[in-house]
């Protein structure tokens, strides 16, 4: 399988996880030639171009990790030249770009899906069937985020370069996963212009609520913390980037349930000689892509679809209208 990067930062991380699953990377696509160029050299990359179209030309699967304002006309590029597309996330920059998409993919000839990492991590998976047979009420999530940039990029607009506030999209595709909920209704608070910190309550279709806070933080990594309750149990975990351990770290997943505390599933941290945990997802997910381009649909599951990506698009759409308004916003 033949496949073409577009983006040569992020997009590293798919020329690995695809070469890992088994895939050629034989195209990368840049902003500027001269250095895409030098990267495609240095990881051994035969065609170097500026142009999607060039790079659709020689691939079967385009992944789509250019900068999110981009995303739509890449997306759309690679839908119309035939090929199948995993897109990073977040989708786009606006709900709007992420409905037209929706409507764009829904005639697509080949798969297209979105890169949510969460999903493939072991201890989530692990979380997921344990939630599929209790109901939560309540889900807490807190992350502190040091890569979010506190100064004004453009001055009174809430999106500059990211769509998801820097790193939003990631925590609510990981709880409508998780619970297999949809949202309903959203009131946020936003800070920064752009938005740096975000506090944003989610009602989802289960009844549940989700408290959701994503801080810009001076402690260097990513820090977050995990709490879901139900009417007599309640289950957590810790998530995040440490610098000091040079990747993902993540805490055994614990639930109290009938009165006793236990580990549901161990953690995960960086080891020597193994793929780092964040660069193991991403294997995982260019795997599973992969597998759903040889088999029947339902093999691609786990994978986000564009209709997913796009919900939560709405979510974070609804979360700026209810800063604006200062009251709940109704999700239809």
């Amino acid at each position: 399988m033949r496949v073409g990067v577009i983006g040569t930062k992020w997009g590293l991380m798919h020329v690995g996880a695809f070469r890992a699953a088994g895939a050629e990377v034989v195209a990368l696509c840049g902003q500027h030639l001269a250095p895409t160029r030098e990267v495609a050299a240095r990881e051994g990359i035969p065609l170097a171009t500026t142009r999607v179209r060039e790079l659709c030309e020689v691939v079967d699967v385009v992944v789509v990790a250019s900068p999110d304002a981009l995303h739509r006309e890449h997306v759309e590029a690679a839908v119309d030249a035939g090929r199948a597309v995993l897109c990073e996330k977040p989708l786009t920059l606006t709900r709007e770009d992420a409905e037209a998409l929706v409507e764009k993919t829904r005639s697509a000839k080949r798969p297209c899906a979105v890169n949510f990492p969460y999903r493939m991590l072991p201890p989530l998976r692990a979380l997921r069937a344990w939630l599929s047979e209790r109901r939560a009420h309540h889900l807490v999530v807190t992350v502190r985020n040091h890569f979010v940039p506190t100064a004004a990029l453009e001055p009174g607009a809430y999106v500059g370069h990211s769509a998801d506030f820097g790193g939003v999209s990631h925590l609510l595709d990981a709880v409508l996963w998780l619970t297999g909920a949809s949202p309903t209704w959203v009131q946020a608070s936003l800070s920064g212009r752009p938005v740096h910190t975000a506090a944003l309550h989610v009602g989802l279709s289960t009844g549940a609520v989700l408290v959701l806070t994503h801080s810009a933080c001076p402690e260097p990594g990513l820090h977050g913390g995990w709490s879901l309750l139900g009417v007599d149990w309640e289950a957590g975990f810790s998530a995040g980037f440490i610098p000091s351990r040079e990747g993902w770290c993540i805490s055994p997943v614990r639930c109290f349930e009938s009165e006793v505390w236990r580990d549901l599933t161990p953690g995960l941290e960086p080891m020597p000689g193994a793929r780092e945990p964040w660069a193991e997802a991403h294997v995982e997910t260019a795997r599973r892509f992969l597998a759903m381009l040889r088999a029947p649909p339902e093999v691609g599951a786990e994978l986000a679809s564009v209709e997913e990506a796009a919900t939560v698009q709405r979510i974070l759409s609804a979360a700026m209208a209810s800063e604006d308004t200062g009251r709940r916003v109704l999700l239809g």
